[in-house]
């Protein structure tokens, strides 16, 4: 009977991987790791501009700078309605820096595994960032969408 209980509170306590669509994990288990909090930061407006869509890559608003994340329109646990998220793969020493940590902290970005289930905002070692964007009073100019690699 403990088991069985037990079990209860895991399946309810727990979200579910299959809460998310196959094609989001599909698409953000694919991006390379990111050292670089800054150019998505800068660069999550983006997320908003006139051409782009679910699960594309985030545009930069600087020719030089080619954010490594993509735009989810739904399906991410937490989204709200309206809103957008810029995901990205961190690397280790993108989360070890004070600076990200303090970022975090001050909210707008949520921590996921890696099965974009949700972490508390102290945790460790998410396996991604999402920064989650308003959306904006006007589109924004500037977004210069990423070329082939």
């Amino acid at each position: 009977m403990r088991r069985v209980l037990a079990l209860a509170f895991c399946a309810v306590a727990m979200p579910a991987a299959a809460d998310v669509p196959r094609e989001v994990l599909d698409a953000v288990q694919h991006l390379p790791p990111s050292a670089a909090l800054e150019a998505p930061l800068r660069a999550a407006p983006c997320a908003f501009a006139p051409t782009i869509r679910h699960l594309d890559r985030l545009p930069g608003n600087m020719a030089w700078a080619r954010p490594e994340a993509v735009v989810i329109l739904a399906g991410l646990p937490g989204l709200k309605t309206g809103e957008r998220a810029v995901v990205l793969r961190p690397t280790r020493e993108l989360l070890a820096r004070a600076a990200t940590r303090a970022r975090i902290a001050e909210g707008g970005i949520s921590l996921h595994a890696i099965d974009l289930a949700p972490l508390a905002a102290d945790a460790p070692m998410p396996a991604f960032l999402a920064i989650h964007v308003a959306p904006p009073a006007a589109p924004p100019e500037g977004c210069v969408a990423q070329g082939t690699r």
